[in-house]
């Protein structure tokens, strides 16, 4: 089990989860909770080719971290494996070997050696958040510009998907776990 134990956003990555987190109005909200943002973002740093390092500066004014409690990791565990062994599997550009890309999504996924592969995903967390806040919250001032910059946020992912994974990668995938 990867998904454990507490999770941090740190430096400028607290504060965009904070903003996408934070009220846009008196009612709503892009994301509801931490773990919408975090279950939401590898997949979009994969999809937009975004990988970003920890960041751990502090900036008056603005938070340095935000978290995500173990208890809540815990109750999503069975989701966020699920995006790690996608993402594991479709990062051509980490790992080109198809053989070894399933070992790192299934046989060595949690094991001793892998944080390397965690570190990888946390990266695409990271550089997830930093399209989300770029796209959805950035250029907006008025709520309706929120829904605007989802709605379209939205539109591009479900193009970047289709393009991203190809026919010819399924049935990749598919003709090497039937052996």
């Amino acid at each position: 089990m990867l998904f454990r134990k507490d999770y941090h956003f740190r430096g400028k990555h607290a504060n965009a989860v904070k903003q996408l987190t934070s009220p846009i109005d008196r009612e709503h909200k892009i994301f509801e909770t931490n773990m919408a943002v975090y279950m939401l973002a590898p997949i979009v740093g994969f999809m937009y080719g975004r990988r970003a390092d920890l960041d751990t500066t502090k900036v008056e004014g603005q938070v340095s971290e935000t978290n995500i409690l173990a208890e809540k990791m815990i109750k999503e565990d069975s989701h966020l494996e699920f995006v790690y062994r996608l993402i594991m599997l479709l990062d051509k550009e980490y790992e080109p070997e198809l053989d070894k890309r399933i070992n790192k999504a299934f046989r060595d996924c949690g094991k001793e050696g892998s944080e390397g592969d965690m570190e990888r995903f946390d990266q695409y967390v990271r550089g997830g958040v930093e399209v989300l806040h770029e796209k959805v919250y950035q250029p907006a001032k008025l709520p309706e510009d929120y829904i605007h910059n989802l709605y379209d946020l939205i539109t591009e992912v479900e193009e970047r998907w289709y393009q991203a994974l190809s026919a010819k990668d399924v049935v990749e995938l598919c003709h090497s776990a039937r052996g």
